[in-house]
């Protein structure tokens, strides 16, 4: 009897050691795939500031289409928010030629709504095709630019007349690099950026000028800031374009470790009005 009660008792200990080591294993299971991804990336973050204080606003007439687009527009292209944080810039690692997989988009929207693209500022990956609306009663025309070795060249130039339409873009964007969108229908002033990157490691800053770049492997990487030519040079007015300053573009070098926040700001300083 003493035999059997001792037989039975090892058999419960064995059973409750291989339950043990079974929910063990689970739960290492469960904890590898985070604990092996923090292992190998960092992220980074910062915040682009204006530098001093912001210039005066200029104001251009509107002498066409008033009733939707009103009678003037300020200038010059500079959104600030809090503790004049930048809105609308891009950051980005310069030079990265691979990372994760960064797959295109079946397309994505811009809208031009009151005289205005929307958004002003986008990342798209490379392959991907944009789709244009109209939200305006009046006739706007996309044209859309790229820097090549000649200076611009024209992607495309899409006319919409009427309220409402929706254009896909039938090319794909497939260099990397800034796509310049303007309106040449009387609306010089309206013009978007967009970022076609080669990989994820591109952000917009937000309203309060910060921004994130997450899943970045373990690394030394130059990281740029690049923000639109702010002052107006000239009216151009036969093409109906306005004439903007050069970009801004600022580059640091960037330490990424393994699970750490890696913390880069930028000082966005103008240059001098002439």
């Amino acid at each position: 009897m003493n035999r059997l009660m001792a037989t039975r008792r090892l058999v419960v200990l064995l059973a409750v050691t291989l339950l043990g080591c079974a929910c063990s294993s689970a739960e290492r299971s469960k904890e590898t795939p985070a604990s092996s991804s923090s292992a190998r990336t960092g992220r980074i973050r910062g915040v682009v500031r204006l530098e001093g204080n912001p210039p005066a606003r200029g104001v251009e007439p509107i002498t066409q289409d008033q009733a939707t687009c009103g009678t003037s527009v300020s200038l010059p292209r500079l959104a600030l928010g809090k503790s004049n944080g930048v809105q609308h810039a891009f950051v980005y690692l310069d030079g990265v030629e691979s990372g994760q997989e960064f797959r295109p988009r079946e397309s994505v929207l811009v809208d031009q709504n009151k005289c205005q693209y929307v958004p002003h500022a986008l990342v798209v990956p490379t392959g991907t095709k944009l789709e244009i609306t109209n939200s305006d009663p009046i006739l706007h025309n996309v044209h859309g630019q790229q820097a090549g070795e000649d200076g611009l060249q024209t992607l495309f130039n899409i006319a919409q007349p009427v309220r409402g339409q929706r254009t896909p873009v039938d090319q794909a964007l497939t260099k990397p690099g800034i796509v310049l969108l303007s309106c040449e229908a009387g609306h010089p002033w309206m013009n978007a950026y967009v970022f076609v990157a080669n990989h994820p490691y591109v952000a917009v800053t937000a309203d309060d000028g910060e921004f994130v770049i997450a899943d970045v492997p373990a690394g030394t990487y130059r990281i740029k800031m690049w923000h639109e030519g702010v002052t107006l040079k000239r009216n151009l007015k036969t093409l109906q374009r306005y004439e903007y300053e050069d970009p801004y573009e600022i580059t640091q070098e960037v330490v990424v470790q393994p699970g750490v926040d890696a913390v880069v700001n930028f000082d966005l300083s103008l240059r001098p009005a002439t």
